[in-house]
């Protein structure tokens, strides 16, 4: 099997590793810079856009809709929580890597891991330790270490969010966040750029609040208030995990 990079491209790296210096003259634990704006879709309910130096553009949405609340599968009860719907699309222009299958293969790994982290809590403890590997090629998708973590993901449940703040009539109703994230431009870190605009789309969004009314005899009612004015923050959200991607050479 032939090797990712040649000879000459293995040195080239082993000695600029040496120097501590990198081609576009960053030291080797310099970030590049990232370029990041809010409040840019005004149809939804927060968004943010990053960009990396280097090429890679993302555009994150938020949009917060009332739904039925998620019902336990043994009792048929329904849980006292909202829900964080992710979907994560790579536009076919933003790389030749994306052409055909590659964007289908790609979207379906990131989106499963934005639903492992934002809808399903993260991982244990066990999978979320530092990883490494061997080089990857330059522009190469897969990273080693891009394990995003958070203080509080095993009381939240939801990668920082609270979801019991999003519930509105327990057991019933709830605000339910899906969660978008378009590749516009690919040019390294991906990982670390759709959580990074995840986090700053989910601290711009604001969800209007809610009267509930009590009917009597179990039965509620609710009321969403129409004052763009008098919104409420997602809770936790500054528990949101981000990422940073290392490669071990």
């Amino acid at each position: 099997m032939a090797g990712l990079i040649s000879p000459a491209e293995r040195d080239y790296i082993l000695k600029s590793i040496d120097a501590n210096i990198r081609a576009d003259g960053r030291q080797r634990q310099d970030y590049r810079e990232v370029t990041l704006e809010m409040g840019i879709v005004s149809q939804t309910s927060g968004s943010a856009r990053v960009r990396i130096a280097g090429g890679t553009d993302i555009l994150v949405s938020v949009k917060a809709e009332i739904g039925p609340v998620q019902v336990d599968a043994e009792t048929g009860e329904g849980f006292n929580k909202g829900q964080v719907v992710c979907n994560v699309e790579c536009a076919p222009s933003a790389s030749q890597q994306f052409e055909g299958r590659g964007a289908e293969d790609l979207n379906t790994e990131l989106t499963q891991m934005m639903t492992r982290f934002f809808s399903q809590g993260g991982p244990s403890s066990s999978s979320s330790s530092a990883s490494s590997n061997t080089s990857a090629p330059s522009g190469s998708i897969a990273s080693t270490d891009n394990t995003p973590t958070s203080s509080t993901q095993a009381s939240t449940g939801a990668g920082g969010i609270d979801l019991a703040s999003l519930c509105i009539i327990p057991g019933q109703q709830c605000w339910i966040l899906y969660i978008d994230a378009l590749v516009m431009d690919y040019g390294g870190n991906l990982i670390d750029a759709v959580f990074m605009g995840t986090r700053a789309a989910l601290f711009d969004t604001r969800i209007p609040k809610t009267e509930v009314q009590d009917l009597g005899d179990g039965q509620f009612d609710f009321e969403v208030l129409d004052d763009a004015e008098d919104t409420d923050v997602i809770k936790g959200r500054e528990d949101v995990p981000i990422c940073v991607t290392l490669n071990k050479v």
